[in-house]
């Protein structure tokens, strides 16, 4: 029987730190963001403090206006294209983020990939794992690198770039008609990286649009952790056959039918778990995206060796098998793996009243291991796992009518799940990475407010200590900082932490006025002999009370992680929940 506590935390916004301005626990140094794009996400730093994440929103895409639909055009405040001589930087940036593949749900429009992969050792290296031939559109795949290991190689995973294909059919009326559609050779690939050279990782199933396969963590033998898809779940498989009826005029090649069919069932949120879901109204728009697809993923063990070619593989399961009378994808993912070959990720599962659902995994010997089958949760994905074999992550529950994030640490040798509550009780947390000394980071709420979007601040955490704080890592950086760290995303073993930060930059605009916008960079906060000050939160007060609404949309982390998620001005930030 699995054992569980619960530990009883001292917020550290609220201690009793003098209020005096101390010595800073962090200094900082700020990761160039790549040129031409004008985010930067932080991912994964290794112990020579090489850093790998995703570069976001590019500037310098070329569009073109006749592979853009007029509803786009026009809202951008473009009635005729012939009219059109430049955009204003406001028009690129709309039209940009509108034809994005991630929400670009028209196969005859402009696809841009505005995800791209980056590699800093002492400078920043813009990665395209797979670039354009000449019949392909330039700056049309996204491209993400999640992990890092202490032989300096990265892994993530990388789309296909688009090409502009011609298809010829007749129409109702015995005239023949040709359309044009934009395709690519496979979803995603899993890629490797190291001293410029890079592989990918092909799927075992490749059917209709080439598969999709997903690189998340290495360790230090070269053990990368992932998925791949392994075959067509059955619903899409008889969904793809009626894609060209034999009675009926086919105006769209089948792999552009199933592709329609992948992007529906990839956008698919999951709202069966909201607590005020109903049926008989068509649901609601879920907040957490079920990420489903058409094929059935499972993750995978890939043995690679120093030039990242695979030596040797090894599938790995499901928590349970898929009910019969379910005929959607069900898969498993693995996104970390230790030293010490044991895995963690997420899978389906199914609860009692809320149908499938994705639950945290462990992964021994290509099992499936729950970290809980606890039914107060609803979701939830183990997102790292140290050589100590301790799991962390988060699961998500029902509190007071909102899910909410509750992070975990959960020891794999003791199976002892230990449920880490945050600032505050109903604070929205998830640790992200735990390295080898039991440090841990991650984002978390500290406003108590009934709003959904909620100020979000980076942490560290110190789970060997039994009287530990959750450190707003704000209030341990000088207190004339420009930076909002709204997230902590790695954590190495001497205590290095990579973190997301949202700082304000100014800009000339259209007119040749400077203007200041707020951008989300990467920064690395090296630890210092020093101590906590709270000299933010008087003046954290001052401006959420006064702060403007400036929304921009962020990168997902799941998973695929990847997760998008929206900020406001000065640190409100809303996770993507998946």
């Amino acid at each position: 029987m699995k054992s569980f506590t619960l530990k009883t935390l001292t917020v550290a916004i609220v201690s009793t730190i003098s209020f005096s301005a101390v010595a800073d626990k962090y200094e900082i140094e700020e990761i160039p963001t790549a040129d031409n794009f004008r985010h930067s996400f932080a991912k994964d730093i290794n112990a020579q403090e090489f850093v790998v994440g995703v570069s976001r929103l590019p500037t310098d895409v070329e569009l073109d206006l006749t592979k853009i639909s007029p509803a786009i055009l026009q809202n951008a405040g473009i009635a005729d294209i012939e009219e059109v001589d430049t955009l204003t930087p406001e028009q690129r940036e709309y039209i940009i983020q509108q034809i994005a593949n991630e929400r670009n749900s028209e196969p005859q429009q402009q696809r841009v990939g505005i995800n791209r992969s980056y590699y800093f050792d002492t400078t920043v290296q813009s990665i395209v794992p797979f670039p354009a031939n000449e019949d392909q559109l330039e700056d049309s795949t996204d491209s993400f690198f999640y992990s890092i290991n202490n032989q300096n190689s990265a892994v993530g995973y990388s789309s296909a770039p688009f090409g502009l294909i011609e298809y010829t059919y007749t129409d109702g009326e015995g005239e023949e008609q040709t359309s044009e559609f934009f395709v690519s050779d496979f979803i995603t690939r899993g890629v490797w990286y190291n001293n410029g050279e890079t592989t990918s990782i092909t799927p075992p199933a490749t059917d209709y649009l080439g598969g999709e396969s997903a690189l998340f963590d290495i360790n230090d033998s070269g053990l990368a952790a992932g998925y791949a898809s392994v075959g067509v779940s059955p619903r899409s498989e008889e969904r793809i056959a009626n894609c060209e009826p034999e009675d009926d005029i086919v105006s769209a090649p089948l792999q552009v039918c199933a592709w329609n069919i992948w992007f529906e069932t990839k956008s698919t949120g999951a709202s069966n778990i909201e607590p005020f879901y109903n049926p008989r109204f068509g649901g609601g728009r879920s907040s957490f995206s079920a990420r489903r697809s058409i094929y059935d993923v499972r993750g995978f063990l890939w043995q690679l060796d120093a030039s990242g070619e695979v030596i040797s593989q090894q599938e790995l399961g499901t928590l349970v098998p898929r009910n019969e009378e379910d005929d959607r994808d069900f898969s498993s993912y693995a996104f970390a793996v230790n030293n010490n070959g044991i895995a963690v990720g997420q899978s389906w599962t199914y609860h009692p009243q809320r149908g499938a659902i994705r639950m945290p995994a462990i992964f021994v010997d290509g099992e499936a291991v729950p970290v809980t089958e606890d039914e107060k949760y609803f979701w939830g994905s183990a997102k790292d796992i140290n050589d100590n074999n301790q799991a962390a992550g988060y699961l998500v529950e029902n509190l007071s009518g909102t899910l909410r994030n509750t992070a975990f640490i959960y020891d794999v040798d003791l199976d002892e799940l230990t449920m880490v509550p945050g600032f505050f009780t109903g604070s929205s947390t998830i640790i992200h990475s735990i390295n080898n000394n039991g440090m841990a980071v991650g984002t978390g709420e500290i406003e108590a407010t009934l709003s959904n979007v909620r100020q979000r601040v980076g942490f560290a955490y110190d789970s060997t200590d039994d009287a530990a704080e959750f450190i707003n890592l704000n209030d341990a950086i000088s207190c004339d900082s420009p930076y909002d760290i709204v997230e902590a995303n790695s954590i190495n073993d001497n205590g290095v932490i990579l973190a997301t930060a949202l700082k304000q930059e100014e800009y000339q605009d259209e007119s040749g006025e400077t203007q200041t916008r707020e951008v989300a960079v990467t920064i690395k906060l090296d630890p210092v002999d020093g101590e906590l000050n709270n000299c933010r939160q008087e003046e954290n007060q001052i401006e959420r009370e006064g702060a403007s609404t400036g929304l921009f949309s962020l990168l997902t982390l799941g998973s695929l992680g990847l997760l998008i998620t929206a900020i406001r001005r000065r640190a409100f930030l809303k996770t993507k929940k998946s």
